[in-house]
């Protein structure tokens, strides 16, 4: 049975509908052939709610385009329990990182400070984005809308 090693919670913006998840090596780590943050990017807004790739994986939010929300990230030592019942949508992906350390920020750079550490370079992961309605709407004076929406991104080595 798998364990859950490691579980950090953040708060991320939504900036024009979605958040990211960066490799801290960029687009430098990428192996080649692979498709950029650009091309990710293009794709996630025509199509598909989550996206993962190299280096970088896209969330794009059903909720309104600006507003932060709260995401949980779990590193699991294999396949997760399947609680996605408990989640209004889930998709797993795969996702390569280079320097397995990684950072949710906004499209437009607003990046959280905390880091969540994978703690193997090189490697690909399995990743299961899900999301649901949040806490409740709270409209402060000044700032963000949150609470609109709750996400959680939990990875899990990729066979060898």
């Amino acid at each position: 049975m798998s364990r859950l090693i490691e579980r950090l919670s953040d708060t991320v913006a939504i900036d024009f509908g979605q958040f990211m998840v960066i490799d801290l090596d960029g687009a430098n780590g990428q192996p080649e052939g692979t498709e950029g943050l650009f091309e990710l990017a293009d794709r996630a807004s025509m199509t598909d709610w989550f996206l993962a790739g190299a280096n970088a994986a896209i969330i794009s939010s059903q909720a309104e385009s600006w507003h932060s929300v709260d995401v949980t990230v779990e590193r699991w030592d294999g396949l997760p329990p399947d609680d996605t019942d408990q989640w209004s949508r889930s998709e797993t992906a795969e996702f390569y990182s280079s320097s397995g350390k990684l950072r949710l920020t906004g499209v437009h750079g607003h990046s959280s400070e905390k880091i969540i550490d994978l703690c193997e370079q090189a490697r690909t992961w399995l990743v299961c984005a899900s999301v649901r309605p949040g806490s409740g709407a709270h409209y402060p004076e000044e700032g963000l809308p949150e609470g609109l929406e709750a996400y959680r991104l939990r990875f899990w080595p990729a066979s060898p």
